[in-house]
């Protein structure tokens, strides 16, 4: 449905879609750092499950993006 662009002050990009079911959703990508402090709070376990994925692939020289 749209297209929200990468720009350096928002650090992220965003698209807007429709599903089969005809709900709407966003999806965003970014760097963690970015994403992480946007979650909604609760998440406290599956945050540091992320950030240990994250740090195993960053010693292995990969670098990630997260989807939200």
């Amino acid at each position: 449905m749209n297209v929200i662009e990468f720009t350096s002050a928002r650090k992220r990009m965003s698209i807007i879609v429709r599903t089969p079911e005809k709900k709407i959703l966003i999806m965003t990508k970014g760097a963690d750092s970015h994403i992480i402090p946007r979650l909604a709070p609760g998440q406290d376990d599956l945050i540091e499950t992320t950030n240990q994925f994250l740090q195993d692939y960053s010693k292995g020289g990969l670098r990630t993006l997260i989807l939200a």
